[in-house]
Parts: C-alpha cells; sequence; structure tokens
C-alpha cells in the first residue's frame, strides 16, 4: 500500500468472509510496516482508529510484533487499548522494559481498572509499579483482597457523606462531581471515622427539604457485605433481595466499595466461566494464553485423577475375569454401562450445581429434591432398560446369542441400577461439598464420571454373576 491511502485502512467487525480477507489484508500490512520499523507510517495508520480496533489488530499479529505495536502507542491509546483487554491477558503485552511507562498509565486509569490490571502482572512486576506509585500501601490494600471476593470485585468509587451535612450540602457536592459520576445508585451516609451508617436515593435527595442533616434523612434498611464475602455469595444475596447496589464494608465498618450492577453482571459471567471450566476438569485460571508449562501444571492433575478413576474401574473389571472368562460377550455392553452411568451422574449433578449457584436449593428441600431425582431416575433407568432389553433380544433373531433372554434381563437390571445410583449420587455429592465450604463445581467432570464408571462396572458384573452366568 501506498502513503496515499494509508488513511484508508480500516478494520471491520462484520462477520463476513469479506471483512475476515479485509482484515487479514490490513494486518499482513501494518504488520509488514512494523518488521522495517515504519513508525510514523503505522501512527497515521491508526490515529482514528478506536481501542477496540487496535485490540483486533493485535491480536491478529504475531506475539513479538503487538509487544513492539503497544509501545508504539500513544499514552491515551494505551489506555483505550487496556480498558478493551481481558485482564488475564494484559500479561501477555506488557514486558518489563514498558514498566515505567505503566506507572504513568495506571496514575491516569480509574482505580478499579488500575487494580484489575495490576491484579492481572505477575506479583513482582506489580509490586515494582506499586513502589514506584502514591499511597503505595492503599494500593497493595486493594490488590490483598482475597481472590473472588467482594473486596476484589467491588468498585472503589462511591459516594459518602458526614452525617452532619445536609440535604442542601449533598445536592452542591453531586453538581460539582457531575462530570465523575456515571450512575448515582445512592449516596451513603458515615461518621467521622468512615463507618457505614445508612444511605439516600435521589429521590430522597430530590424531596427532603435542604436545610435536613443527612443522619436525620437516611434510611436505614442498607445490606452491606463484608470485603472477605465470596463473590458468589454477594450474586445470591442480590438475586435474592433484588438489590442493585450492595455496599462493601472492611472489618472496622469502613465503608470501602460498592458492587453495581456492573460488577454483578461481571460476577456472574465469572462463575459460569469458573463453573465450565471445572466441569470440563481444567483448572478455573485456565486461558487460551497459557504456555506449555502453564497447561500442563492446571490440566495435569486432573487427567491424573481421572487415569486414578480409570484404574479403579479396571481393578474393578480384573476381579471379574472368571465372568468374562466364561462369557466374553458380557465385555461388549461394559462401555454401555459406563456412559449411562457417566451421564446420568452428570446430568444431575449439572442440575444441582446450577441450583446451588442461583440460591434456589433450601435447607428443607434437600430430602425432597433428592426424592424427585430418584424418582426421575428410576422413570429414565426403566425407560433405557427396556429399550436395551428388546434392542438385545431383537439383534439375538439375526445373530447368535447365548441365552439372549437372560443377557437381556442382566442388562435391563444393570442399567436401571446404574442410572438410578448415579443420578442420586450426581445430585448428593455436590450438596455434600457445598456444606463442606467446597465449590459444588469440583463434583463435575472427574470425580462424578470415574466414581460412576466404577460402580458401573461393579453392578453389571454383579447382576451378570447373579442372572446370565
Amino acid at each position: 500500500m501506498t502513503d496515499t491511502n494509508v488513511e484508508a485502512l480500516a478494520w471491520r467487525h462484520a462477520d463476513t468472509e469479506a471483512a475476515r480477507a479485509g482484515n487479514a489484508a490490513v494486518a499482513e500490512t501494518i504488520s509488514g510496516w512494523i518488521a522495517r520499523d515504519e513508525r510514523d507510517r503505522v501512527a497515521a495508520a491508526l490515529e482514528s482508529w478506536s481501542g477496540a480496533d487496535i485490540l483486533a489488530l493485535l491480536v491478529h499479529l504475531r506475539l513479538k510484533k503487538a509487544r513492539r505495536l503497544f509501545r508504539w502507542l500513544g499514552d491515551d491509546v494505551s489506555l483505550a487499548v487496556l480498558a478493551e483487554l481481558d485482564p488475564r491477558t494484559h500479561g501477555i503485552l506488557l514486558e518489563r522494559e514498558t514498566q515505567r511507562r505503566l506507572k504513568k498509565l495506571v496514575c491516569r486509569m480509574k482505580r478499579d481498572e488500575a487494580v484489575r490490571m495490576l491484579a492481572s502482572l505477575p506479583r513482582k512486576m506489580a509490586g515494582e509499579i506499586i513502589d514506584g506509585l502514591d499511597d503505595p500501601e492503599g494500593w497493595r490494600r486493594d490488590l490483598s483482597y482475597r481472590e473472588d471476593s467482594a473486596g476484589e470485585a467491588m468498585r472503589r468509587g462511591f459516594l459518602a457523606m458526614p452525617q452532619d451535612r445536609t440535604i442542601g450540602d449533598a445536592i452542591e457536592h453531586l453538581r460539582q462531581r457531575s462530570d465523575e459520576i456515571d450512575r448515582l445508585d445512592a449516596l451513603y451516609v458515615v461518621d467521622e471515622e468512615y463507618r457505614l451508617l445508612g444511605y439516600l436515593r435521589v429521590r430522597d435527595l430530590l424531596l427532603t427539604p435542604p436545610e435536613t442533616r443527612l443522619g436525620d434523612a437516611l434510611r436505614l434498611d442498607l445490606v452491606s457485605v463484608d470485603a472477605e464475602t465470596d463473590q458468589e455469595e454477594v450474586l445470591r444475596l442480590a438475586e435474592r433481595r433484588n438489590l442493585r447496589v450492595i455496599a462493601v464494608k472492611d472489618p472496622e465498618g469502613r465503608l470501602v466499595g460498592t458492587v453495581t450492577p456492573r460488577e454483578l453482571a461481571a460476577i456472574a459471567r465469572d462463575e459460569a466461566e469458573e463453573d465450565m471450566l471445572m466441569m470440563a476438569g481444567v483448572d478455573p485460571h485456565s486461558t487460551a494464553h497459557d504456555t506449555p508449562l502453564q497447561i500442563m501444571r492446571r490440566r495435569l492433575p486432573w487427567l491424573l485423577a481421572g487415569l486414578v478413576g480409570a484404574a479403579g474401574a479396571g481393578a474393578a473389571m480384573a476381579g471379574f475375569e472368571d465372568v468374562l472368562a466364561q462369557a466374553v460377550i458380557l465385555a461388549s455392553f461394559i462401555p454401555a454401562m459406563m456412559a449411562i452411568a457417566g451421564n446420568a451422574g452428570i446430568q444431575a449433578s449439572t442440575v444441582t450445581v446450577q441450583a446451588l449457584s442461583s440460591g434456589d436449593v433450601w435447607s428443607g428441600d434437600i430430602l425432597g429434591r433428592l426424592g424427585r431425582e430418584l424418582g426421575g431416575a428410576l422413570l429414565n433407568g426403566l425407560s433405557v432398560a427396556v429399550l436395551a432389553a428388546i434392542g438385545i433380544i431383537a439383534i439375538s433373531t439375526v445373530f447368535t446369542i447365548e441365552n439372549p433372554m437372560s443377557l437381556a434381563l442382566t442388562c435391563g437390571a444393570s442399567l436401571l441400577t446404574v442410572t438410578t445410583v448415579a443420578a442420586v449420587l450426581g445430585a448428593s455429592i455436590p450438596l455434600a461439598l457445598d456444606r463442606l465450604g467446597i465449590d459444588p463445581a469440583a463434583a463435575m467432570g472427574v470425580v462424578i464420571t470415574t466414581s460412576n464408571d466404577i460402580i458401573g462396572v461393579m453392578v453389571y458384573f454383579a447382576f451378570a454373576q447373579a442372572i446370565y452366568l
């Protein structure tokens, strides 16, 4: 491309073949300029691009060139890109040589965005950046909250005033800071030590006489949580009480932040992603940018757990060598037993984990829930058993099968039992883990599948010995 059409370069977000081809051509052109160190040409091409467009380009470049391009960007453009970038992937573009520039960027970012960016960096790098900032202890305190806690998820920007100020003072204060306020969910009222006393809604500010003290007009039905409260519990509380905003306090009762609709949506997304990864037997901290060593460290334990489970199922089958020796055809149905057991367990555990996450499981309804799972499992097991028995008898009319009726009864009884036991275990194990304070999603995948594999094999061979042989 020539200098005359530099300004014509644009990133297209349409999901069409033409758009993808055009974007590939743009990425190739800019990649060539970066390789030739044509910084001015790149700057002219990206001058009118949004942060989202530049981020899309960075993702399409090789990592080495993406890092070089990021170093070339101006501070304002870098801030726009960082705002679009998933916090878990900040470290992909940032290198040690960019730390000095990052300190300037952090000072210009909103506190919440800066904290999330620093939290995504290697601890040593984040510590060195913080050491060069004003109030390093305050930054360290913001980064010290437990992962997945209300303190980590909260918004640190909020509106609070002492109780001895008046409604008129509050309104004037809001007017002076109007350019800093995106949305006014509540005005919090605090004492001299910043301990939370109550709050006022917008309608209270508008309808209360301006000379009224905030302490005399505040609402006392305030819902707050400690900073160390698990973010999943915060989400449940908001859904259960239909709350738009929740105040966050430190151990001394001082107001330190708020959880607003934006944070609640982020928590819901994070919890869903975490459960999904754990259900698949993947460490919840895994990302698409993991290095080979990180992939090994985060996935190998789950694979080893699966290996242990498979070894257990193999050991169970080894105990029935004599049964297999007498009737080799029994081996043909082992995969079916393991598959049905695993699927029934995963179905029941998935519904239970979802119910626990949404707060739909009540302590008084646990026995009722297990009873419903048992009833449903019996019906499903009976249906599968009947279909399998009919299938075996039908096949026996075409192929020679010894004692087809006994084999059909063996498989049918095994499937009924396996489906029922697997479903009850799938529903009860997450409930038990939740009572022990362990994430119930940990029961998904490896635990449920491997345990049900072993149970399925043992039940099948027990029925085979009793009925078929």
